[in-house]
């Protein structure tokens, strides 16, 4: 083409060059800031797990397990502004056992007891904002007022949500051995058979847990089980402990910032079919 006029070649091709040098120097900080973000251990990876239990502005409700549906929504509006995108536990575990994808910066957002405001409250915030979450219930509760119902849960789980256990009674199990059978696998029985679903994964009521405990849950079905803890950085050998950081009550979202990984505006580095189609002049000047 424009190749064999001279004069466009001492015009235009000091531009090019420049113009070109610019950009892919640009686009390699941008993919250089992601792949930081996704730096671990071998064998690690991280994801934050966030715990739940209430969305209430009920002034009677306890303060530090109930988080107002103002700063909750105020809390996923941040999320999507830091560029989050929500999974779920199986995701998560998945990906650790079988090396299955996951999103940049992904997040698990979960809620044990499986209190009604979870359905009433949190869930159309998150669907607003395009994040599904991960409920634990209590078995027995499933016919309780003020507990999330097999209708509701089936809602829920349409909408991409996953649904595990937190126990029959939400028992320390801990403290009383005899009675882990009940506690661990009757409830995940009761609760496929309530929704028609295969039960992941188990959340230890209390946060505590022991070896017996533990193994338990793997002997009894589960995949995986959560606790309570301060680390974000997940692998092979925390699927039965995975640690969860508490969203309590009445903090801002300063203090909510402290207990994620990631909380600069996210831009994602641009897809390689995007780069400029004139690149290709360079080869013909």
């Amino acid at each position: 083409m424009a190749c064999h006029f001279k004069w466009l070649e001492s015009v235009m091709k000091p531009f090019i060059v420049f113009v070109s040098i610019i950009i892919i120097l640009s686009l390699t900080g941008l993919s250089a800031e992601v792949s930081a973000e996704g730096m671990e251990k071998e064998g690690e990876v991280t994801v934050p797990i966030l715990l739940y239990h209430r969305i209430s502005n009920d002034n009677s409700a306890d303060s530090r397990y109930a988080v107002s549906v103002t700063d909750f929504k105020d809390q996923m509006e941040q999320l999507r502004y830091w560029g989050y995108t929500s999974i779920t536990i199986k995701d998560l575990v998945d990906h650790i056992n079988k090396g299955n994808s996951l999103p940049q910066r992904p997040i698990v957002i979960t809620f044990d007891d499986g209190n009604l405001d979870v359905y009433e409250n949190a869930f159309p915030i998150m669907e607003r904002y395009g994040f599904t979450g991960t409920v634990y219930i209590v078995a027995n509760r499933l016919n309780s007022e003020g507990f999330l119902q097999a209708e509701e849960l089936q809602e829920l789980l349409n909408h991409g949500w996953e649904v595990g256990s937190h126990g029959m009674t939400h028992t320390e199990l801990t403290q009383n051995h005899a009675l882990v059978r009940n506690e661990i696998l009757q409830s995940r029985l009761d609760i496929e058979d309530a929704l028609g679903i295969k039960v992941f994964s188990f959340a230890y009521p209390f946060g505590t847990l022991d070896w017996y405990v533990s193994s338990k849950v793997f002997d009894y079905g589960y995949r995986a089980a959560v606790g309570v803890g301060n680390l974000t950085n997940h692998s092979y050998g925390t699927v039965f402990n995975l640690s969860r950081r508490e969203v309590q009550g009445g903090i801002d979202l300063e203090a909510f910032a402290e207990l994620l990984p990631w909380t600069n505006y996210f831009l994602p580095s641009p897809p390689r079919k995007y780069l400029p189609n004139w690149w290709l002049l360079i080869q013909c000047i």
